[in-house]
């Protein structure tokens, strides 16, 4: 069997678990053949403060059968460079699927990728995605609709490949897959959502968020403007 080359976007500043979550469980599907690839191939830092090392450039990079774009505390300078927004589109074209973790979800919206999609995201970023584009935004852990599939915040990820591959190679490959990593999580707190936590927790968190990145948000502002007077 031909095995389905899944390509996973890295850029300066990402969260590193939105596509190594995912690349942990994807890496050990059968069907499938995974790899990073980013802008070029020189390590790249993560938001963790460690450095990534891409696989492949732009200019090497095989074909993709699966996009899967991770998110960052702030994307927009993906969001704004042509060359990305380019590439990911000629991605687009031709794969089967086309994928995103968090906030990634922002830098296909703005390269027109979900343009009349239902769409997932960090429930941060929410109301940011929707100024952006002609997408329906869901409070889902992981959307599915049609061949584009969304992961909500970072630890989402994991719940994306799992029904990623239930959508490619049936569940009894995803639940094996769960299996065989003891993905049965118990939390010690039930706070991973802003309808479950505190608050005082939820305030804090979007202050926090926002002071990472209020240029975005004042982008997708502006962006929603200029949508609603070209309507």
């Amino acid at each position: 069997m031909k095995k389905l080359k899944t390509g996973l976007f890295l850029y300066p500043g990402m969260t590193m678990l939105d596509a190594y979550g995912p690349l942990q469980f994807l890496a050990f599907v059968r069907g499938l053949e995974t790899f990073t690839f980013a802008e070029s191939s020189a390590p790249l830092p993560c938001d963790a403060g460690i450095q990534l090392m891409p696989d492949y450039s732009f200019e090497d990079c095989p074909d993709i059968d699966i996009l899967l774009v991770p998110g960052a505390g702030n994307p927009l300078e993906q969001m704004q460079n042509s060359r990305v927004l380019e590439h990911l589109r000629h991605v687009g074209e031709n794969a089967q699927y086309i994928t995103s973790v968090c906030s990634g979800a922002l830098i296909l919206a703005e390269a027109g990728l979900l343009d009349g999609y239902e769409a997932a995201t960090h429930w941060a970023y929410r109301e940011t995605l929707e100024k952006l584009a002609d997408v329906t935004v869901v409070n889902k852990r992981v959307s599915v609709d049609r061949n584009r599939i969304t992961g909500g915040g970072v630890t989402a990820g994991i719940d994306f490949a799992l029904s990623l591959t239930a959508e490619l190679f049936g569940p009894e490959e995803a639940q094996l897959l769960q299996l065989m990593f003891e993905y049965h999580p118990k939390p010690p707190f039930n706070s991973g959502s802003p309808e479950t936590a505190s608050a005082e927790a939820v305030k804090i968190a979007r202050h926090e968020i926002a002071s990472i990145a209020p240029d975005l948000m004042q982008y997708a502002e502006e962006r929603s403007i200029a949508r609603t007077l070209t309507a």
